[in-house]
C-alpha cells in the first residue's frame, strides 16, 4: 500500500450521499441557518483552541526562561563560592566578590523545575552559610567551624 497523499478516506463500493455529514455528527438543521450557525462554532472553537496553544506555549516560553535565569544564577554563586575558597586559602578576600555573593544569594528563587529548585537552594544556602561565617570570622569568632 502506498500513501500518496491526504483527504477524506473513502471506503471503495461505498458512495456518499449528498449533504452526508463527512466526519462530524449533524443534526437534521434548516439548511441555510444551520451551516451559518454550525460555521460559527465551528470558527469560535477553532479561536479557543488556538488561543489555548498560545497561552500554553507562552506558558513553557517563560518557565523554560525562568529556568535558564536559575542555573545562571546558580553558576555564578558556584563562581563566587569558588572565589571565595580561592579567597580564604590564599589569604585575601575581596569585599565586593562577598557583596555580589550576597546579592546573588538574595535573590529571590525563580526556578520552574522542581529539581532545579532544590539545587538553587542548596547552592544558596551554602552561599549563606559562607558568609555568616566570613561575618562571625569579622566579629573575632571562628571561621573554620570549631
Amino acid at each position: 500500500m502506498k500513501i500518496t497523499g491526504y483527504g477524506p478516506i473513502t471506503t471503495p463500493g461505498r458512495a456518499t450521499r449528498p449533504g452526508a455529514a463527512q466526519g462530524r455528527f449533524r443534526l437534521p438543521g434548516n439548511g441555510a441557518a444551520g451551516a451559518a450557525s454550525e460555521a460559527r462554532d465551528a470558527g469560535a472553537a477553532e479561536g479557543v483552541s488556538i488561543a489555548a496553544s498560545l497561552i500554553a506555549l507562552q506558558e513553557t516560553m517563560l518557565a523554560a526562561e525562568r529556568d535558564r535565569e536559575a542555573r545562571a544564577r546558580a553558576d555564578r554563586m558556584l563562581e563566587e563560592l569558588a572565589e571565595l575558597q580561592r579567597g580564604i586559602l590564599g589569604g585575601r578576600l575581596s569585599a565586593a566578590r562577598l557583596r555580589e555573593l550576597a546579592a546573588l544569594a538574595d535573590q529571590p528563587a525563580v526556578a520552574v523545575d522542581g529539581r532545579l529548585a532544590e539545587i538553587v537552594g542548596a547552592i544558596t544556602l551554602r552561599a549563606r552559610v559562607e558568609l555568616a561565617r566570613l561575618e562571625l570570622a569579622a566579629a573575632g569568632g571562628v571561621a573554620n567551624g570549631g
